[in-house]
């Protein structure tokens, strides 16, 4: 294995996408099985009022905020603009 000071940075940056793709993968992840839980919970508790849906859609808007910054959807500020900087 290639030490940090040998590796191009073009390698550099392929681990770092790797780790950041690796970490939104357990972020959903943990959503599903926690909104899951509360759904659930919920369903148990008080099946005439749905309250589990404010934690969806909240955590469900930093989830998607998440994943449109990891994947580059909108890259603003990607590699093309870290190269030219």
């Amino acid at each position: 294995m290639k030490t940090s000071e040998t590796m191009t940075w073009e390698e550099q940056r392929a681990i770092e996408y790797v780790r950041d793709v690796k970490g939104f993968y357990s972020h959903a992840l943990t959503y599903v099985l926690v909104m899951s839980g509360l759904f659930l919970l919920n369903y148990i508790m008080s099946p005439g009022y749905i309250w589990a849906w404010y934690s969806f859609s909240g955590w469900g808007a930093g989830l998607l905020a998440h994943g449109l910054s990891v994947l580059e959807v909108f890259a603003f500020f990607g590699t093309d603009w870290e190269k030219n900087k």
